[in-house]
């Protein structure tokens, strides 16, 4: 079972990389599948907030805070937005968000931090403090500097059932092998599967 806050009961809070993965390792764009029915998708939105449970903080990268600033807190008052689009504006505006970046001078997102210096440094310190888990959310190019650094704790893999070909890889280019337990499994009506897995 999921633990609520820090590594199997030791109180330290987790780096837990939460995004979709094509097969063939690349970045997919988001949690669930495009091609999935509206009927699979809310099998997968429960899913999601399961997985969320654990959560009090979002870790992004400049390009996809911006994009995420322009689109989701719109969303919560949209007639044409879904039920899911609502409920997750409220929840993204809500939680504690960093963003990691050279090129920013300010964060106005509400609840939202900026973070100039080394990624690692400031990871060390927020797993110092009492909180919950982190999750790297958003672009593969966060990703991939959180596992190139050895930062990731916990791997909840949305697998889509997509050869992608090209793209963005989501683990960037890592030079040493990694063993890592499986802890949970599960499969959809779509063809997606999340994985969770721990170093």
């Amino acid at each position: 079972m999921t633990q609520q806050t820090g590594r199997e009961g030791d109180g330290t809070r987790r780096v837990v990389l939460l995004m979709g993965m094509t097969l063939d390792g690349f970045n997919a764009g988001g949690w669930t599948p495009r091609a999935a029915r509206s009927e699979d998708s809310a099998e997968m939105f429960d899913e999601v907030w399961r997985q969320l449970e654990t959560v009090d903080t979002f870790l992004m990268g400049r390009v996809s805070f911006e994009l995420w600033q322009r689109h989701w807190p719109a969303l919560a008052t949209n007639p044409a937005s879904s039920d899911f689009e609502k409920q997750f504006s409220r929840y993204v505006d809500d939680i504690q968000k960093v963003v990691y970046s050279h090129s920013l001078t300010s964060a106005s997102w509400r609840n939202s931090r900026l973070a100039t210096g080394s990624i690692a440094d400031d990871v060390a310190r927020m797993k110092q403090a009492p909180g919950r888990d982190m999750i790297i959310a958003g672009g593969g190019r966060i990703a991939a500097a959180f596992g190139e650094a050895g930062l990731i704790d916990e791997y909840r893999l949305w697998l889509h059932p997509v050869i992608a070909g090209h793209g963005e890889p989501l683990l960037g280019k890592l030079e040493r092998h990694q063993e890592l337990k499986l802890l949970e499994a599960k499969t959809f009506r779509s063809g997606g599967i999340t994985l969770r897995l721990s170093r």
